[in-house]
């Protein structure tokens, strides 16, 4: 839609958004980030950008308050943390929240305002998310060829304890779904978007809908470091989903992993993809020897996220870290439903939402 069309809508058909951007060192991308709100189709008169700083040092908080941002400064560090913070000073009645380093397609806010009308029952839209490709190598060819950025994967979990999720960069919520269950979980120094939409559906009658026309794009992780360095944390997340629903939990649990049987192959498979990375050879791949590697790369992050699992549990304890359990009866009556997720998850694919 044109910004002429959508400055000419109602103001029943233009709620106020109110878009809630963490931020740590990010001064880097303001600029592209300001780029793709500015390109909205959505009037901008109609939705404000807060981004909170974390303490950053390279001047990100500065650099937010030049790009006409509600920029706030939150010294205690952590990404809950920080959404809580903007969510406190939004005035929208619908909260977006991303990254600076995420840029969105023009018509993001319009689709998901018309995803929240054309679905009253939902209390959070999840965007669809693909690789803003900034570089090439082995990692990010697999990203790539795997779709690893797309929260639509989450669709796959459908047993409990698993369930769907919207990714932070790219997920929407009614004002009113924070003012029924509360904001995120500060204690959660990871995976705080799993954990939101799991109590979403478990306090309340509030739907996720996923709209894949509700795009937005983010960089990969740049590095194998970094892609299993988010394995680990992700590792420490589960330990903190397991602690806050541990009747949930007590359903399922990840597969078996035997460190010791695997090691020698881990070894391998990390000197394999080490050697492409060495040479730059990513983009050379193709076939079944793209296959081997991406089929390393996945061993990598299997063990990197059992690690995770296992190292977290110590580290938590060590920091003293223990999300309060959501409240037993309710989360007993959730299970007691005979599928807890009827009618609850719906995936579109419309610029409307319908």
């Amino acid at each position: 839609m044109p910004a002429s069309m959508a400055e000419t809508l109602p103001a029943s058909e233009t709620p106020f958004v109110s878009i809630v951007v963490p931020a740590l060192n990010c001064a880097e991308d303001v600029d592209g980030f300001a780029a793709a709100m500015r390109a909205q189709t959505y009037p901008a008169d109609r939705f404000e950008v807060i981004v909170v700083d974390n303490g950053s040092s390279d001047g990100t908080l500065e650099r937010a308050r030049a790009a006409g941002f509600v920029a706030l400064l939150r010294a205690e560090r952590g990404r809950t943390k920080a959404l809580n913070t903007g969510i406190s000073a939004a005035r929208g009645d619908f909260i977006l929240t991303t990254d600076l380093s995420c840029r969105a397609v023009p018509g993001w806010i319009r689709c998901i305002v018309d995803t929240f009308a054309a679905h009253p029952g939902a209390g959070c839209v999840g965007g669809e998310i693909k690789l803003l490709r900034t570089d090439r190598n082995a990692v990010i060819d697999f990203q790539e060829r795997s779709d690893y950025m797309s929260p639509l994967l989450a669709l796959q979990r459908t047993h409990l304890p698993f369930m769907p999720f919207a990714d932070g960069a790219n997920a929407s919520f009614r004002r009113e779904v924070f003012d029924h269950i509360g904001g995120f979980e500060e204690s959660f120094v990871k995976a705080g978007d799993v954990e939101i939409c799991y109590r979403m559906l478990v306090l309340s009658d509030y739907g996720l809908v996923f709209n894949r026309a509700a795009l937005m794009h983010e960089p990969g992780e740049p590095s194998l470091r970094a892609l299993l360095h988010q394995r680990f944390r992700m590792g420490i997340g589960w330990n903190l989903m397991r602690m806050k629903y541990p009747a949930l939990y007590a359903l399922g649990a990840p597969g078996p992993f035997e460190p010791r049987r695997t090691w020698w192959a881990v070894r391998e498979a990390l000197g394999r993809v080490g050697k492409l990375l060495a040479l730059n050879a990513g983009a050379l791949l193709g076939g079944s020897l793209a296959a081997a590697v991406d089929a390393d790369i996945r061993q990598l992050m299997s063990w990197a996220q059992w690690y995770g699992r296992e190292h977290g549990r110590r580290w938590l304890a060590h920091e003293g870290i223990r999300p309060v359990p959501i409240d037993r009866e309710r989360l007993a009556a959730f299970l007691a439903r005979p599928d807890p997720l009827a009618g609850r998850i719906t995936v579109v694919d419309s610029p409307t939402g319908a």
